[in-house]
């Protein structure tokens, strides 16, 4: 009795399992996935759009990303200066050579010296990086910039992530 309840169990889940499996297939046929990666330097490619600050992109992404500060704070902590940043972008470029444009929210976060705060100078950023959503018509992804601050070809900022069309 106990061997075919647990056979009739087993088949049950193996069923399940199999429709689940058949189920997610095809909502995934749609989607590609892209990995992105490359360099950043300061530019003023934002400026005609009022862009708070800009970068142009080289790499997987080129083009001009335009960024638009909505929030800051800085809170001296410990021997050093804690700035964060929240607000959304906007891309215009190329994808791989394909012309693409898309929306992001971001969150920045940055040390700085001691005494730095309220509004720090970005040229005095010891470390810092951004996480980046991004969202448009068919596509949403997530790109991180690690900001490189000292150095040959300083400021740069290096990114990498994903794209997700579908």
């Amino acid at each position: 009795m106990k061997t075919g309840i647990s056979r009739t169990f087993r088949n049950a889940m193996l069923l399940s399992g199999a429709f689940a499996v058949a189920s997610v297939g095809p909502g995934f046929s749609g989607v590609t996935m892209t990995s992105v990666s490359g360099d950043s330097k300061p530019s003023d490619c934002g400026s005609a759009k009022k862009a708070d600050y800009s970068i142009e992109l080289s790499g997987s992404l080129a083009g001009c990303w335009a960024t638009f500060v909505s929030h800051y704070n800085c809170q001296e902590m410990n021997g050093f200066s804690l700035y964060t940043e929240i607000g959304r972008e906007e891309f215009d470029g190329k994808l791989e050579g394909e012309a693409i444009k898309f929306d992001t929210q971001y969150t920045f976060t940055g040390i700085y010296p001691k005494g730095s705060c309220p509004a720090p100078a970005a040229e005095k950023e010891i470390v810092g990086g951004c996480s980046h959503h991004v969202t448009a018509d068919g596509l949403i992804g997530m790109i991180r910039f690690y900001d490189v601050m000292q150095g040959e070809g300083a400021p740069h900022y290096f990114y990498e992530g994903s794209l997700s069309r579908g």
